[in-house]
């Protein structure tokens, strides 16, 4: 599971409003604000390069996600293996066709009141546990640098990407105390499309192993 929940903190949406010294940078940041609360839905394409510092080795993964706010998302990986992730509010589930498991758990076990992925769909404010440090804009980007405010071991500092025209989020990047880095950038996005509920409905497939950690204490 450690793959897709680290894709998953990688992903944000900025979800409180930034503070910038600088009026450029704020109005930059202010801009960034209005668009993510415009999005009630995304649809997009992925890439995701997780480098592993242990291995010297970047891995990639790519694939589709859907995201409904506030707390459903959906994840298909298509390579480099089959996996799905499926979150609503309540319940993450987990296939891996592969390996013919699925795993279910509590939301509330995964995603800890400063984690990232809270943003993503639409919950919590990145401004609650970060603290801007660097905005800047170049070839049509707008980067913004971000650190925790308190001490996370699994945050070290955070790149969001986004475009300098439509405000849109296209890319982010985690970086850990350990040396790793994940990057993942969204193409082919489409704003605000209906998404049906089923979609972040998942049933667990006949003859599929169910690990289901959602009754347990």
């Amino acid at each position: 599971m450690n793959k897709i929940l680290a894709c998953l903190i990688t992903l944000i949406f900025a979800g409180g409003t930034l503070n910038a010294a600088a009026s450029e940078e704020q109005e930059a940041l202010d801009a960034i604000q209005k668009q993510y609360e415009s999005v009630k839905t995304i649809t997009a394409r992925f890439v995701q390069k997780s480098y592993v510092k242990t291995m010297n080795q970047t891995l990639e993964a790519r694939g589709k996600v859907q995201i409904k706010k506030p707390g459903k998302m959906k994840w298909v990986y298509n390579a480099p293996e089959p996996q799905v992730l499926v979150s609503n509010e309540k319940i993450l589930w987990l296939y891996i066709p592969d390996e013919g498991q699925v795993t279910k758990v509590p939301v509330e076990s995964i995603y800890s009141s400063n984690t990232p992925a809270l943003f993503l769909a639409g919950k919590g404010k990145l401004t609650d546990s970060f603290d801007v440090i660097k905005v800047s804009k170049e070839k049509g980007l707008i980067t913004v640098v971000l650190i925790p405010k308190e001490e996370d071991n699994a945050v070290d500092r955070l790149v969001l990407v986004a475009n300098s025209k439509s405000y849109q989020i296209v890319g982010s990047t985690v970086y850990d105390k350990l040396g790793n880095k994940t990057e993942i950038n969204f193409s082919d996005i489409r704003i605000n499309e209906k998404i049906p509920e089923s979609t972040f409905q998942f049933e667990v497939p006949e003859g599929v192993e169910l690990l289901d950690y959602t009754s347990k204490k």
